[in-house]
């Protein structure tokens, strides 16, 4: 098959060589031919490389994606034996309420003071009460009322300051 390249070198070699010039174009001439020429093949290699160059790009995402799904897997079972850590943590903590509620009853009290040999003692006496005096007539706000004789409190502040007690005459009431 004979193409349009073929037949230029053919022409150019039967012509005479005029001049240098001609022959400096000429070696032009070749080197861009030779630079075109290896153009085309690294086209040609291209797209042998272009295809592969995308097989290593879906390779790559491929395993990315799997490398993801790996890592949210692991850490779904992860959340999972967590939970279920929470939920035995939570029924413990219930259980463990639940005896301390039932240890503070009254029976497991006395149960418990039986088993270390404790007794309970009937008290012998009871505290009597004393009657309050109130006065329930008095106005709101009033200080307390003092039926002393202004003397009875200067011989009392006196005898505090001596003595050294707050209220001397206090005892008489």
């Amino acid at each position: 098959m004979v193409n349009s390249r073929i037949l230029e070198r053919r022409r150019l070699r039967a012509a005479p060589a005029h001049s240098s010039a001609v022959r400096r174009r000429r070696v032009r001439r070749d080197l861009v031919e030779a630079v075109g020429v290896r153009a085309a093949d690294r086209l040609r290699a291209s797209a042998h490389l272009r295809l592969y160059l995308g097989v290593v790009v879906l390779v790559a995402v491929l395993v990315a994606y799997v490398v993801l799904a790996s890592q949210m897997t692991q850490t779904s079972y992860e959340l999972a034996r967590l939970q279920n850590q929470q939920a035995q943590l939570q029924a413990e903590q219930a259980q463990l309420r639940y005896q301390e509620a039932n240890s503070h009853t009254p029976a497991q009290v006395q149960h418990d003071a039986q088993a270390a040999g404790l007794r309970q003692v009937q008290p012998t006496k009871y505290v009597g009460s004393q009657p309050v005096a109130i006065d329930l007539q008095a106005p709101t706000g009033a200080g307390p009322v003092d039926d002393q004789a202004p003397w009875q409190r200067a011989v009392a502040g006196l005898l505090g300051v001596v003595t050294g007690q707050r209220d001397v005459l206090a005892a008489d009431r």
